[in-house]
């Protein structure tokens, strides 16, 4: 038995009219679509259709697992608070020992001033 397709891969006659067919067929699916959402009816449901449709695809985005899901943007949320708590643990640090260090300072400040008030005295 011979294949319905030529030794070159050509369609046959048949499949060119199947095709031809069933493409027609969908171009008048579209156009009764098209037709039908002129009706005021129609209309009003293909709008609700339309809502309730991008409210799956959003609720779809935050169960699902890419980078606008829930998961992802919690996980970036417990990066920054750490990062955020980190920072908080490195002012505290710097705070603490910055307030020595200017303790420090200003008690060899006094000291020196001391020193120069005493020699100045002693030279006067």
């Amino acid at each position: 038995m011979k294949d319905n397709i030529t030794k070159r891969g050509q369609r046959t006659p048949a499949e060119i009219i199947a095709e031809t067919e069933a493409k027609l067929e969908r171009l008048r699916i579209k156009q009764a679509k098209k037709d039908a959402s002129s009706n005021p009816d129609v209309a009003i449901m293909l709008e609700n259709k339309a809502i309730i449709q991008k409210q799956i695809r959003e609720a779809k985005k935050v169960l699902g697992n890419g980078p606008q899901s829930a998961e992802a943007r919690i996980a970036k949320h417990e990066l920054w608070i750490r990062k955020i708590e980190n920072e908080v643990s490195e002012a505290e640090e710097t705070l603490t020992s910055g307030e020595q260090r200017l303790s420090d300072i200003d008690a060899r400040i006094q000291a020196k001033i001391s020193t120069i008030v005493k020699n100045f005295e002693t030279n006067a």
